[in-house]
């Protein structure tokens, strides 16, 4: 079984009010998406990582492979003006013929091997996974206005996360059919969108999204 990695890691990291972009961030000394890369760099089915950085990020990027010695980052690419088009940015610099492609935020650094294993085993099987856990809260549906229109029932639903991992052949005849244009905040939700059927991998509350600066202590306290 062979798959690439495709990094998203764009964001300005503006609700962090830090004027460091959200992936060089420090986190226990080094930045954020050092984690991301570190834990697919050490799962042996990974063959390549392509991280999308903003255009004016690159290099920092580059520079942090270097210093890193990360071995399987075969490319770092500027990102577009969307997510959708930033993975197909990677997708377009994925080498060889792998069997899965893995797409995984460099804004969740705490992400398992495990996890990481078991996106690709699941997105062989059935060609398309997601990690996500379940709802804990009370859901709330609202009007324009302001007010409750009605409690959902949240026994179904599930908070998306990544690693998100697909079959190569699907992901790109996804993104052929649909584009890099359209506005959608994960690859599950294209795949979705052309029909395929999405299975659930049991996330993690660990796998923390870094947004807000408790975000941050969060996943400081939990390395």
């Amino acid at each position: 079984m062979k798959a690439s990695a495709i990094v998203p890691a764009g964001g300005s990291g503006s609700r962090l009010g830090l004027k460091t972009k959200k992936p060089f961030v420090a986190l226990g000394g080094k930045p954020i998406l050092y984690y991301a890369i570190r834990a697919l760099e050490r799962e042996g089915s990974i063959d390549e990582i392509i991280v999308a950085a903003e255009k004016s990020q690159v290099g920092r990027a580059k520079n942090l492979v270097r210093r890193f010695g990360f071995r399987k980052v075969k490319s770092v690419v500027a990102g577009g003006s969307t997510r959708t088009a930033s993975v197909k940015n990677c997708l377009d610099a994925v080498t060889g013929d792998p069997d899965v492609i893995v797409i995984h935020d460099a804004a969740r650094p705490l992400v398992s091997g495990r996890m990481i294993r078991e996106s690709i085993r699941l997105a062989s099987k059935y060609g398309a996974c997601v990690a996500a856990v379940p709802e804990s809260d009370t859901v709330k549906l609202g009007d324009p206005a302001g007010f409750i229109r009605k409690t959902v029932d949240r026994r179904n639903l599930f908070r998306a996360q990544t690693p998100q991992a697909f079959r190569t052949s699907l992901l790109r005849r996804a993104y052929k059919s649909y584009g890099a244009g359209r506005k959608v905040t994960d690859d599950a939700s294209l795949l979705e969108g052309a029909g395929v059927r999405v299975r659930i991998l049991p996330g993690s509350y660990r796998n923390v999204k870094i947004t807000t600066k408790e975000d941050l202590k969060m996943a400081e306290a939990l390395l």
